[in-house]
């Protein structure tokens, strides 16, 4: 049988030495960052920022589970009707292919053409086939779409084109 993929808590800012950590201990994890121009006094910078803060996503053997929660930084498992919250293949496929597409993370202004709330489904690119609802328009061809996963949204910048009205099932 197959392990499940389930989340942990991450003491603050400790998600990438967890990671590590569960790397030298052997455990299959999965910590999605995303890149973030970060602006200090004297420079810019290029940095990589966990998509989840405090998450990281584990899938540990039976044997394992009690390492993960002994491992420095981990603060406990995601807990959901008194077991450990397991997450669908499906919501990390959706996930990575979010981070690997490129699609902009940021908001944007105003809806003007589609109602915020309109439901869409994703006709071309990485995420064809996948259901979000659509939260602002800008002034461009760009919409702000949010997928539901985790119990929280993921919002991205996906052109017009890319999408049609839908009912969500």
């Amino acid at each position: 049988m197959e392990e499940e993929w389930k989340v942990v808590y991450i003491a603050s800012r400790q998600e990438k030495k967890v990671a590590v950590r569960l790397a030298q201990e052997g455990i299959v994890y999965y910590l999605p960052l995303y890149q973030k121009l970060s602006q200090w006094s004297d420079r810019k910078k290029w940095v990589e920022w966990p998509l989840f803060n405090g998450y990281l996503f584990v899938k540990p053997t039976p044997l394992q589970r009690e390492k993960v929660l002994s491992l420095q930084g981990v603060v406990a498992f995601v807990r959901y009707n008194k077991a450990d919250a397991v997450v669908k293949q499906t919501e990390i496929d959706i996930i990575q292919q979010v981070l690997e597409s490129g699609y902009t993370l940021e908001s944007y202004t105003k809806p003007e053409d589609f109602t915020v709330g309109d439901e869409v489904l994703i006709t071309e690119g990485a995420l064809i086939g996948h259901k979000g609802e659509i939260l602002r328009h800008n002034n461009k061809e760009y919409f702000l779409v949010s997928f539901e996963t985790l119990g929280q949204s993921l919002k991205i910048e996906l052109p017009a084109h890319s999408f049609k009205k839908t009912t969500i099932e």
